[in-house]
Parts: structure tokens; sequence; C-alpha cells
């Protein structure tokens, strides 16, 4: 069997290039539609990909100029129409209050039975003044990251797994012994716990952050999963797992891939940078990911355009994968945590000696 190699798409608006709107055979008024998000996230969940990535920016920035629906809502509204894949909404800790992340990620790992994720991320210093608050920027800005998902980690084990009771006969609904205080005050901002919404079903929801987003100590702490625009990028024993973003076109049947990003790039300039970029035949493609396989863990995959890419992709690319044994779609039921290998993390304030979390 080989190692485990997981497939990540991104599902925001009608592609990573800003111009993918006007190639969309999806009406412009119906992009934020549930309809069409449903059918990308059953699209991929029959493909056998590991997770949907939903991005999401408190500004509309130069990948997406039309703009997003909530990371988190698209996340929680697929809950019951999907039974496998992973779902991981990017929120940012920049101008976020804690707790309310905390909770929010929570409820989606219960709704969706334990498969959410979070892609923990900093917001650009011009999103303060959507907010009214101070820039914070740079290493402040990673810095505090770590410090909001630390804190929401110890907010999502502040209720142990057996701390409901649920006892009928005696009234009593919760354990109080099991419910742990979480006191922090950083001067931003400040939490009293424990949490208003019990324990994950994954004890902690996968944590993915990118690699530009991590303070100078690095992801000990922080994440799950290490996000990275570093096609020479390798895995590391014991640490995160390490993915690759990639932002890819396909030839079509109309145009080979070159000529459509010429002709999307005359409409609109595509932003530069940050992710690795992959042009050419579906085949081809596949035989790139391979490759990558020997080395990381996995990609997450941007799409040109999403209503074209993701059919070539169907079409041509996952069959040669699943030729490889390289595409392994997670069980019914699967836990992301369990899907991507990681283990389930023991209850930071359990009271039992040797209770698991």
């Amino acid at each position: 069997m080989p190692t485990p190699f997981h497939l990540l798409l991104d599902v925001d608006g009608g592609g990573w290039h800003p111009a993918a709107w006007r190639r969309s055979r999806t009406a412009p008024e119906a992009v934020f539609s549930g309809a069409r998000l449903r059918e990308s996230a059953v699209t991929a969940q029959a493909q056998g990909l590991t997770a949907l990535t939903f991005e999401d920016s408190p500004l509309p920035d130069a990948r997406n100029p039309v703009g997003h629906l909530d990371a988190v809502q698209r996340a929680a509204f697929l809950t019951g129409t999907t039974e496998a894949i992973g779902l991981l909404p990017v929120a940012a800790t920049t101008y976020s209050e804690p707790f309310h992340l905390a909770a929010q990620i929570a409820s989606l790992d219960h709704s969706s039975a334990g498969r959410a994720g979070w892609v923990a991320s900093t917001s650009p210093p011009a999103a303060a003044r959507a907010v009214g608050l101070p820039v914070l920027a740079g290493e402040d800005a990673r810095t505090e990251l770590a410090d909001v998902v630390r804190t929401v980690r110890a907010l999502w084990d502040s209720w142990e797994d057996d701390a409901v009771v649920r006892d009928v006969a005696t009234g009593r609904y919760v354990d109080r012994d099991r419910l742990h205080p979480v006191d922090v005050d950083t001067g931003r901002w400040s939490v009293r716990g424990p949490l208003t919404v019990p324990r994950p079903p994954q004890g902690q929801p996968v944590v993915a952050v990118r690699a530009q987003d991590l303070p100078a100590a690095g992801a000990a702490g922080v994440a799950d999963v290490v996000l990275t625009g570093d096609a020479e990028a390798h895995r590391s024993t014991g640490g995160p797992l390490v993915v690759v973003e990639v932002e890819f076109a396909l030839d079509t049947e109309a145009a080979p891939a070159d000529e459509r990003l010429r002709a999307l790039d005359a409409d609109a300039a595509a932003p530069a940078g940050g992710r690795v970029r992959w042009s050419g035949s579906g085949e081809a493609f596949a035989r790139f990911l391979q490759e990558l396989a020997g080395r990381v863990d996995g990609v997450r995959l941007h799409a040109a355009v999403l209503d074209e890419d993701l059919r070539q992709l169907v079409r041509t690319t996952l069959p040669a994968l699943r030729v490889s044994r390289l595409l392994q779609p997670p069980p019914s039921g699967s836990t992301l945590r369990s899907t991507l290998g990681l283990p389930r993390p023991v209850n930071q304030f359990s009271t039992l000696s040797g209770s698991q979390a």
C-alpha cells in the first residue's frame, strides 16, 4: 500500500483566476448559489478527494474580486449533503474573537460527525479598517495567530469527553467536574471559558496553517497541517503534514491550458506568486502529482476555472491516480483526523488517569 496522499480542493467562487467568473458555465448570479456549491462538493466526494477548503477574506482580493460568502457557513451548509469528505473553512485570527472561532469550528465538527477542519489565517492590514481595530501585521499578526489557535485548542478541551451525562432520572445533564476554566488575557482580547459547545467528536478538529502565516517559533502546538507554496517541500517525521498549494489549468477539448490562461489574463491580470502554478494535460498533471507524492503528504488544488478544470480533473487526472493507487477515498463515517492519519489528541485538562480525549 503506497503512503497516503491527500487531495484537497478549494471550491471558492469561480476559480483562482480573477477572470474565472467570465468563463464559468454558471450564470454570474448563480455563483453564490447553494446548488452550485453542492454540485462541486458531491462531485469531489464521489471522486474520492480527501477534503474541501473554502477560502475567505474580509475584503475582495485579487484572486476573487466578486466577493465571498462566509466560509464557515458554506462548510456547514454541506454537512447534510456529504458524509465522507472533510470540510475546512478559512477563518482569520487577526481581528476575530477566539471564543467565537472555537464555537464555530466545534459546531461544524459536531454537525459533520467529525469531518471539520480549520484553515487558520492572518488578515491583511487593510482589514483593520473594516472592523475598526488597530492594524496588526508581520510577526505580530503571526504571533497573534499562534496565541489564538492555542487558546481555541484549550477551549475545545474545556469539556472532557464524558462531561455530558444526560441522566434524566437525576436531572443531571453535565458533570461540572469535567468542565474546565480557560482564562486568557493578551491585552488585545480575553477569554473566560469553558466553551458553550461540548468537546468536538475529533477531540480537536484539524488545524491547517499557511507556511507564511506561521510565527518564527514554528508550527509546534499550532498546526496539524502546513500549507506551502514551495514545490521543493518535504514531509518531516513527527511534524505536521505538508500540503503543497497548486494552482492548475488543464487542457480542454476547446483549447490547450496555456491558451486558456492567456485568454483569462487578457481579461484580468493574474496575481503573482505564493503557490505552485501548473498547466498542461490532465495526464501530465497526474504524473506531476505522483512526483510530489514521494515528498509531501498532499496538495491543495486551486482550479483556474472551477467548472472547466474540475471537469477535466475528473476525466483525465483522477483516473490515472486511481490506476497508481495514489487516490484513496476516505471511508464513509471516518473522521478527518483518521483519514489524514492524525491521532485523536488527549484532553489537556483530563482529570482521569489514562483517560483518552
